[in-house]
């Protein structure tokens, strides 16, 4: 059977003349590809503009924590008291109930009371000026506008007085000592506020803490020579555990680093030691 050669090889494509030949189209249908050049001083600007991001959030963080440590005291702050009592050694704190009619709270084994707590009022120191702060002078009483004020006298020092223990009074299980400080120079001196007080053994050893302040509003006591001035010491009478019975007794006067030193058997039981702010004379306060 015979035929030409394209009707026998018309579906070979390699043995067409052009078959090796590249497409004249090819060019223009698929152009080369060409790639922009970067522009000049391009990678240093991406690099700085980094830099300054990177230091503007350093600069952010910095300011942050500056304010959070700067606000920090003002969200802390500290706790300040103001007392306005001239007593420097030793510090006393608490609160107990006077003398009166009212009891100390009762030990674990003795019944409970029903009967309310007394209202304590608040401290005041109350200023040289104030008519309110009393009259008279020989008997150690502050004085007004009229005669001696206290703030024309110095602070009593602790060698300028001697102390003793005066009377007392008891009533509702509480036993009450009158402190009485008296002037014993030839100049007027006065005494404000709570003095400091501790029981001491026979060798000297302190016996328990200080006496607490029994908190009571006061004024300053002008001691002329010879005047006195008091306070109340408040314990109970064989209540709950007693600390033994001290044989001495030492004073801090308001405003004095010095003490003075006396005789004086008194017993802390229940825990019950106070004393009241000096007021004038020798019988307490408030005076019996």
């Amino acid at each position: 059977m015979t035929g030409s050669p394209d009707d026998r090889e018309d579906g070979d494509l390699t043995r067409r003349p052009d078959a090796g030949r590249p497409d004249p189209l090819e060019p223009l249908l698929r152009p080369p590809a060409t790639y922009l050049a970067t522009p000049p001083g391009a990678f240093h600007r991406i690099r700085r503009r980094a830099v300054r991001r990177r230091r503007a959030r350093a600069v952010m963080v910095a300011a942050a924590a500056a304010a959070v440590f700067g606000g920090a005291p003002y969200l802390v702050g500290a706790i300040s008291t103001n007392g306005g009592d001239e007593l420097v050694v030793p510090t006393v704190t608490g609160t107990r109930t006077g003398p009166g009619p009212h009891s100390h709270s009762p030990s674990p084994s003795t019944p409970p009371s029903t009967t309310p707590p007394p209202t304590v009022p608040t401290p005041t120191h109350r200023s040289p000026g104030d008519p309110s702060a009393g009259t008279t002078g020989a008997s150690g009483r502050a004085v007004g506008r009229s005669g001696r004020t206290p703030g024309a006298s110095p602070m009593c020092t602790a060698s300028q007085l001697t102390v003793s223990l005066g009377g007392g009074d008891a009533g509702a299980g509480n036993l009450y000592r009158y402190l009485v400080l008296t002037n014993r120079t030839s100049g007027a001196c006065q005494v404000s506020g709570y003095p400091g007080l501790s029981l001491l053994d026979a060798g000297g050893k302190q016996i328990g803490a200080p006496a607490t302040r029994d908190r009571r509003t006061y004024a300053p006591v002008v001691l002329e020579p010879g005047g006195s001035a008091s306070v109340t010491i408040h314990t109970l009478n064989r209540q709950g555990a007693c600390l033994p019975t001290s044989a001495q007794l030492r004073i801090y006067p308001p405003g004095n680093t010095a003490s003075l030193v006396i005789p004086g058997e008194i017993t802390n039981c229940d825990d019950l030691l106070s004393v009241t702010p000096f007021a004038a004379g020798t019988s307490g306060n408030p005076s019996a």
